[in-house]
């Protein structure tokens, strides 16, 4: 009976020992599957990423192209602009050279036509009427300044030197007028009264000097003087004139063509 009893023990342990062969394997196969999917899987990722890379490099290669072209294309278009500023800066500089020389003529036919401010020395005549009402045997007219009086000043003044001369606050010009309408008088059509401020830019000994020469204007004005007018000089180290307010406007006047000249009838 041992014997039996000794194969029936050992029998158990065999089935057993199959049992946990298959058990085995089983998880073995599984892992070697899922292995081989891996392993495929990555066959195929590694096959595919050559033709990725290879269209990326296309890509890339046609982006390249296309950035050198436009480089070529700015390059092309920045020489010509470098050129064109070139050719800018040096007409620049040729106009710059012509528009200054323009511009000084025209600042000196303002200059000469007395449209601009000016300062520098000179003197300021006072004038003024006399404050004293005149007696039954005194004449009137000796006792207050007339627009004679101021024309014959100006006259004086540019025959001393003046350069530029002003009746109170009215820039003397060519086409200024003094004149006298009632008992006021009317400069460059502004009316003006006593007491009457003129100012003459120049050298203040020849403006001065032409003034109080013999016979000369102060002397003329003895009589308003004598009948307590004032006719004071003021030697000036800077006045400034203002510029000429008038109208300039020629509705008849034009320039001729030609310095012959002419007399022409209706």
């Amino acid at each position: 009976m041992e014997p039996s009893s000794i194969e029936e023990y050992q029998e158990p342990a065999s089935s057993a020992k199959r049992v946990g062969i298959e058990r085995w394997q089983i998880p073995v196969a599984i892992a070697s599957l899922l292995l081989g999917i891996a392993v495929s899987l990555q066959f195929r990722a590694n096959n595919s990423v050559p033709s990725r890379n290879s269209a990326q490099r296309s890509d890339l290669l046609a982006q390249l192209r296309t950035i050198e072209t436009e480089k070529e294309k700015l390059s092309t278009e920045l020489l010509e602009t470098r050129d064109r500023m070139v050719e800018i800066e040096k007409a620049l500089g040729q106009g710059q050279s012509s528009h200054q020389e323009l511009m000084e003529q025209f600042e000196n036919a303002r200059l000469q036509a007395g449209l601009t401010a000016l300062k520098g020395p000179g003197i300021v005549v006072r004038l003024s009427d006399s404050p004293r009402q005149p007696g039954l045997e005194e004449v009137p007219y000796d006792f207050i300044v007339h627009d004679i009086d101021l024309s014959v000043l100006v006259n004086e003044l540019w025959a001393s030197g003046a350069e530029a001369v002003e009746v109170n606050g009215q820039r003397i010009v060519g086409r200024s007028s003094i004149r006298c309408v009632g008992p006021t008088v009317l400069v460059n059509t502004n009316r003006v009264a006593s007491p009457f401020i003129v100012k003459a830019i120049g050298d203040v000994d020849h403006l001065e000097g032409g003034l109080k020469m013999p016979g000369g204007f102060v002397d003329s004005m003895n009589r308003l003087t004598s009948n307590g007018g004032e006719v004071v000089i003021s030697r000036m180290r800077e006045i400034q004139v203002a510029p000429y307010q008038g109208s300039l406007i020629y509705r008849f006047a034009t320039p001729v063509a030609d310095s012959s000249g002419g007399l022409k009838e209706e």
